[in-house]
């Protein structure tokens, strides 16, 4: 927080880095707590998570969920939650099926100030349009969330995708 930086913006090693760095300065203060208020645990078995231990039996368990096939990999859609600002299971979604433009309340979020009642539009697809860097020609996008366009950094297109090949290596204006 004090250098103003996401885990992202560090990178996996530095964020790393500097998760064992918290750990060596705080770390401690939770288990002298813990001591403090008379917890009886077998210290001795004590873990941080990010452990060469507990990274490879994490491994572990994933290769056997994998072999099980309890774990795959699929072309499907994840969740993601933008108030968590992390991925979520399926579980922890209401699908509901829409029939084009729909108003709904969203019992997470304190109102949409441009409806009297407070509601969020969904189910609208939205097309803008990336102009192609030294070229007139326009690279078409279709979103639900328009609002995540001004976060865009790239736009990716399937390598294979032959409507596209003529654009490999080009870049859009945002």
């Amino acid at each position: 927080k004090e250098s103003n930086q996401t885990r992202h913006d560090l990178g996996r090693e530095k964020f790393i880095e500097k998760v064992w760095e918290w750990k060596a300065e705080y770390g401690n203060r939770i288990t002298t707590q813990l001591r403090r208020l008379g917890s009886s645990v077998d210290w001795s078995r004590e873990r941080f998570t990010m452990d060469h231990m507990c990274s490879k039996a994490v491994i572990e368990a994933f290769n056997r969920f994998h072999e099980d096939g309890l774990l795959y990999r699929a072309e499907r859609l994840g969740n993601w939650s933008c108030a968590l600002k992390s991925a979520i299971s399926d579980i922890e979604v209401d699908y509901i099926d829409l029939d084009g433009r729909t108003y709904l309340e969203v019992k997470t979020h304190k109102g949409n100030p441009n409806d009297a009642k407070g509601r969020y539009e969904f189910g609208v697809l939205t097309s803008f349009a990336y102009p192609v860097e030294d070229s007139s020609e326009q690279l078409i996008v279709a979103t639900t969330r328009l609002e995540t366009m001004l976060g865009d950094t790239a736009v990716a297109i399937h390598p294979e995708d032959e409507r596209y090949k003529h654009l490999h290596g080009k870049f859009v204006i945002h």
